[in-house]
């Protein structure tokens, strides 16, 4: 694996959050509860093949940008879903 895919999955999954965290509360506002984390979803993955194309302007670029969305995606999800397991306790 090339190391320069591998920080341009790593640099778009710390942009995505910061940018998903931005607009987060437009997409939520004009959305209703199941359609907006769709959108939000789809919206991480699209800006994070944005950002992968813009390091790399080419498939593998867009590949590590949208790899780097998704695992971004995951990791705010694992994180969430700790914290509200331990409020319930």
């Amino acid at each position: 694996m090339d190391d320069e895919l591998l920080r341009i999955g790593a640099l778009s999954a710390v942009a995505v959050w910061g940018v998903m965290q931005a607009i987060k509360p437009y997409i939520k506002r004009y959305a209703a509860d199941g359609i907006a984390r769709a959108a939000v979803r789809l919206a991480c993955l699209a800006v994070g093949c944005v950002w992968g194309y813009l390091l790399k302007s080419d498939g593998y670029g867009i590949a590590a940008g949208c790899a780097g969305a998704a695992l971004s995606a995951v990791i705010v999800a694992a994180i969430k879903s700790r914290i509200d397991a331990r409020r319930i306790d």
